[in-house]
């Protein structure tokens, strides 16, 4: 059991409870991690939390939320964002010591930030653990007393006595502090990642927290298990190791569960192959297979193909084409890329379409530099170089959407250099507006990573070019999930949505959307869900 004590950007410090097993810590893996945090007025060792600390298999930090316990910072009444904010200053901290954040485990109001923060954060959390977590924010004007609610009518705000390093103090609560409780949004559960699983725990005794939030979440999340406690109140007071021992539980029947799907092949499936060996191109694969949100279908395969470009393909490689039916070929690259590489050779029932994202560019070293200086700044950089494709591209993007409506069952390929950056973005564009998760996008992005590689003297010769370091260029190089998250989130700050930038910048109305969907979505009807597999990454 050990101290720590982490910063926030406000310099304040947050303060916490780390407690090690080494046995758990697999070769070769990063170390798991469970946060625990705690509800309003609570501490790191409040309630059960120290207990489950000492319980649990995985390595675990509990911390003070700013203003509570041993951290520094003032005490607030509604401010749930600041929690969410602490929860994120304490997982990078842990996160760039190499840990993975595998499960957060909140109580009460903890719950509800922690809920916020795996909805919105980069990687998934593969657990969350809910402990009578409020959903209702408005609900919150019932616990006021008659006191406090008829201070607030005449003076504007109440006295409220917390309890804090053994003595009391008296917080002063505003209105605009209850508005702010109420006006924190709970609905963005609904955007929790489908690799997320929850454990929802709530007594049926709390009158704090109606056992109806607890069902709300439950309808709301798909991945959900709810766990109803018959003589539990909202502290869980008497039970504690019921509690503790529900959460273990749990965290072992998933332990087990992978481990008994794996040895008896339940992660296999009949699957199409998504990657396929084109002699003398590399990163080519098929984007369809994926599933839709809401299981009620699947993108097409065998239509959309996407790869590095195709000048060194070999007889054998155009014989796969043919094979595969592919009547056309998008290369987004500029002119001055097809002199430096050349092009697909003239092949037989198969066009070639010149769409450059840029027209025109400048391959001077010192051109070259500014241009990837957003991929220089690492993952979170990305979007930055992906920004000026949205921009420049819609005109070719409207191209291949029109295509596709045009020629419904005619299989084609988009490729730009690597297959990678002007081909992703469109790939993320029309998986997006099929109704791809996210999650499922931004993988299926990071399978660029294994079909393109340079050699190190071909980055060492660029390297020495641009006068960076190798890597930089293996940064360049990458494609860094993270990079597609924070793009598709970008895409949605700026348009508003995909079909929003879809609508708006490529000029397609409505119907044309709709004929897109119909043609790249194969539907799955109820009654074969069970039949149905799943694209594996």
């Amino acid at each position: 059991m050990t101290t720590i004590t982490i910063t926030n950007q406000l310099n304040e410090k947050i303060v916490g409870t780390f407690e090690s097993r080494p046995e758990s810590v697999v070769d070769g893996c990063p170390p798991r991690l469970v946060l625990i945090v705690h509800g309003v007025m609570g501490h790191k060792n409040y309630l059960f939390q120290r207990l489950l600390a000492e319980k649990l298999p995985y390595e675990s930090f509990r911390f003070d939320f700013r203003g509570n316990g041993d951290s520094d910072g003032t005490t607030r009444f509604g401010n749930i964002n600041d929690d969410v904010e602490d929860i994120k200053t304490v997982t990078s901290y842990f996160e760039n010591k190499g840990y993975q954040i595998y499960a957060i485990v909140g109580h009460s109001r903890g719950s509800v930030a922690s809920f916020r923060y795996a909805s919105t954060c980069r990687v998934p959390v593969p657990h969350l653990v809910n402990v009578a977590g409020r959903y209702r924010m408005n609900l919150i004007r019932g616990r006021q007393t008659k006191e406090q609610t008829q201070s607030l009518k005449e003076k504007g705000f109440y006295k409220w006595t917390i309890r804090r390093r053994g003595t009391f103090e008296d917080i002063i609560v505003k209105e605009a502090d209850v508005q702010e409780f109420i006006d924190f949004d709970s609905s963005h559960v609904n955007k929790l990642s489908k690799a997320t699983s929850v454990l929802t725990c709530h007594g049926v005794e709390d009158f704090i927290v109606p056992v109806h939030d607890a069902a709300i979440y439950s309808n709301i999340i798909p991945t959900h298990t709810l766990k109803l406690f018959p003589k539990a109140d909202h502290n869980f007071k008497g039970c504690y190791q019921e509690l503790v021992d529900t959460i273990l539980r749990y965290f072992k029947v998933h332990e087990n569960e992978a481990a008994r799907a794996w040895s008896l092949g339940l992660t296999k499936s009949l699957t199409i192959p998504r990657w396929i060996d084109v002699e003398g191109v590399m990163n080519f694969r098929d984007i369809g297979g994926w599933d839709v949100k809401g299981g009620n279908g699947y993108i097409r395969e065998r239509m959309v193909f996407r790869c590095g470009h195709l000048s060194n393909m070999t007889d054998n490689g155009e014989e796969t084409l043919k094979s595969l039916g592919i009547t056309a070929a998008f290369d987004f690259r500029s002119t001055q890329e097809i002199e430096q590489y050349g092009v697909m050779r003239e092949i037989s029932g198969i066009d070639r379409y010149h769409s450059p994202v840029f027209l025109d560019e400048d391959y001077s070293p010192a051109a070259i530099a500014v241009r990837w200086q957003g991929y220089f700044a690492g993952p979170t950089g990305f979007p930055h170089a992906y920004r000026t494709m949205l921009q420049s591209g819609p005109q070719v993007f409207e191209r291949i959407f029109r295509y596709l409506i045009a020629n419904p069952r005619s299989p084609f390929i988009i490729h730009c250099t690597a297959g990678k950056d002007r081909t992703g973005v469109f790939v993320m564009l029309l998986l997006g507006l099929c109704g791809v998760d996210d999650e499922v996008i931004a993988r299926e992005y990071e399978l660029t990573n294994l079909g393109w590689w340079e050699s190190e003297e071909q980055l060492a010769k660029k390297a020495k070019l641009l006068d960076r370091s190798i890597d930089d260029l293996k940064i360049v190089m990458s494609a860094p999930y993270v990079g597609m998250k924070e793009t598709i989130a970008m895409v949605r700050h700026e348009y508003g949505s995909i079909e929003s930038y879809v609508r708006d910048k490529c000029h397609l109305s409505d119907a044309d959307i709709a004929t897109i969907r119909r043609i790249m979505i194969v539907p799955i009807r109820r009654e074969e869900k069970q039949l149905y597999r799943a694209a594996k990454l």
